[in-house]
């Protein structure tokens, strides 16, 4: 865990830089990546959902055969 935790680090500290560089603001740039990683996260859910759904009603269809 510690060798993610320091890329972690360097990876915010090259943003960081980059946003220093570019004049954009750092924490919105991070609320951003934040807000992108929850939005993969849900569409993610919903698809491991969608295919439990799916399991669920071909077990039912095969049963009712």
């Amino acid at each position: 865990m510690n060798r993610i935790n320091k890329l972690r680090e360097l990876h915010n500290e090259q943003l960081e830089k980059y946003c220093e560089k570019h004049k954009i603001s750092f924490t919105s740039i991070q609320k951003l990546l934040d807000s992108e990683k929850t939005k993969k996260l849900f569409k993610r859910t919903a698809l491991i959902q969608q295919n439990i759904d799916k399991e669920i009603d071909n077990a039912i269809e095969n049963e009712n055969r």
